[in-house]
């Protein structure tokens, strides 16, 4: 019987400041992966965009930067390209692009012969109005609630990112509006982050597009597998390469515990 390899790679899903969290998925591809993750926001840049390899399951988790890759990233509103500069292995920083709600973005990344593309268009942002604590619905830990207005108009996605101390939930917290379209979001945050009094919580609301999201969701329902090897999650490059690329507005909010 023919063995097969098993690779693991990992996201890195930009939060607020320039803390991240990393995100570990063991999947089956016939061989090594290039993993994409790029964000364009509509705060000040510069924008990001990283580039790494998957690894064997047996190796140490240093997932290879890969360099040497020419990345542009355009707004197709304005007309707009812009080459980005690799400042570390792996890591390519935009020059002059700025993130406008509405507006469409394009990343193109080539490596020797192969392409990657991912198109993303920034929605609208929504203020995240106030957030607040309460005792943990499962277990004796603290639960992080945000309150925010969905807009009547239909077709919202959002993702928080919730960090605490500057120490980020691995937690995948999403929402949309097929349901409770128009009304107010009181949205739970359970998670991993031991939360301790005088801790500085910090909240990102993030709008994003459709096929950021399906990325997001299929990333957390893959994560949720017993199985040790999981479904590929679900991206909206192409070309052959995993990850996301995501144009969204994020609002933050802090307080102390």
């Amino acid at each position: 019987m023919m063995k097969t390899s098993v690779w693991m790679l990992a996201f890195c899903v930009t939060s607020f400041y320039s803390c991240q969290k990393v995100i570990e998925v063991k999947l089956n591809p016939s061989s090594p992966r290039y993993v994409i993750t790029g964000n364009i926001t509509d705060q000040p840049g510069p924008y990001e965009v990283k580039m790494t390899s998957s690894i064997h399951f047996d190796q140490d988790n240093n997932f290879p930067a890969v360099s040497g890759a020419k990345v542009y990233i355009t707004d197709q509103n304005a007309g707009l390209t812009d080459t980005l500069t690799e400042v570390t292995p792996g890591r390519y920083l935009t020059h002059v692009l700025a993130g406008v709600p509405g507006h469409t973005y394009k990343m193109v990344v080539m490596l020797g012969n192969e392409t990657f593309s991912s198109v993303s268009t920034m929605p609208p942002p929504i203020a995240l109005d106030s957030l607040y604590t309460k005792a943990a619905t499962f277990g004796d830990g603290t639960d992080v609630v945000a309150l925010y207005d969905d807009p009547v108009a239909r077709g919202n996605f959002y993702h928080l990112v919730l960090a605490v101390q500057d120490r980020p939930s691995r937690e995948i917290y999403l929402h949309n509006d097929k349901i409770n379209n128009g009304a107010t979001v009181t949205h739970v945050l359970n998670n991993d982050v031991d939360i301790r009094r005088g801790d500085i919580i910090t909240v990102s609301l993030q709008c994003i597009d459709t096929d950021v999201y399906d990325f997001y969701y299929s990333l957390d329902q893959a994560l949720k597998q017993n199985s040790a090897v999981i479904s590929n999650p679900k991206t909206n490059i192409r070309g052959g390469a995993m990850g996301y690329f995501s144009a969204h507005t994020t609002r933050t909010r802090s307080f102390a515990y």
